[in-house]
């Protein structure tokens, strides 16, 4: 982290770490298209209204990559920056990570209709309920890092704190993970089935494994 008489050099300073806010919402709309795509996959099954829910994943990716190109393109050189370059670019990418992982779960919601059980189900929801609340607790976590990063606001404590809760909550999205494929196995669904819920559980999980990732960033971002 550079001293506090070299923070303010360069014009486009302020640009970068704020843009990582700017990523992180399509990001976040794009987990509440998850769970909007897997309730009307499990209720209505894949139909014109489910195909409108995946083309706007893609929408919201591209989006997500506008502004990832943005930032990266406009980044200042590497000894004026407030944090390790390196640091930065990996949280990008980690980030950007997440809404892939919403894509390929959408993809595997497409490739066949659930007929689930309902307490495999309702694992389901859970499953992604759990991930949402992990790249939810991300949103402060980024915002209190930035603050404290770029002005020196907020309690380091309490900023450090925040990306605990979003370790815990990503074990909640473990537990749910391997509850799930317990219960996928046991439904007596023909393996086809099960295995499409498995791949699905599988990027649930991700999305939320890459929050905890940005987490762990973010806090060596501020120890630097």
């Amino acid at each position: 982290m550079l001293p506090p008489s070299l923070r303010f050099l360069g014009p486009r300073r302020q640009d970068y770490l704020p843009g990582l806010l700017d990523h992180y919402r399509p990001v976040a709309r794009g987990m509440a298209l998850l769970h909007e795509a897997l309730k009307h996959a499990l209720e209505k099954r894949p139909d014109k209204g489910f195909r409108v829910l995946v083309s706007e994943t893609d929408i919201l990716e591209a989006e997500a990559d506008k502004v990832k190109r943005r930032i990266r393109n406009h980044l200042p050189p590497a000894f004026l920056m407030v944090v390790d370059r390196t640091l930065f670019l990996d949280y990008t990418r980690r980030q950007d990570n997440i809404l892939d992982a919403v894509q390929e779960a959408v993809t595997w919601l497409h490739l066949a209709p659930f007929d689930a059980p309902a307490p495999l189900a309702q694992a389901m929801l859970v499953s992604v309920e759990e991930a949402v609340g992990t790249v939810a607790l991300l949103q402060t976590a980024l915002a209190g890092a930035v603050e404290f990063i770029l002005h020196g606001r907020g309690d380091r404590g309490t900023v450090k704190g925040r990306m605990q809760d979003i370790r815990a909550q990503h074990l909640k999205v473990v537990k749910a993970k391997r509850g799930l494929i317990a219960a996928a196995y046991a439904s007596g669904m023909e393996f086809g089935r099960v295995y499409q819920i498995i791949r699905f559980v599988e990027y649930v999980y991700r999305a939320s494994h890459n929050a905890e990732g940005c987490a762990d960033i973010l806090r060596a971002m501020m120890a630097r």
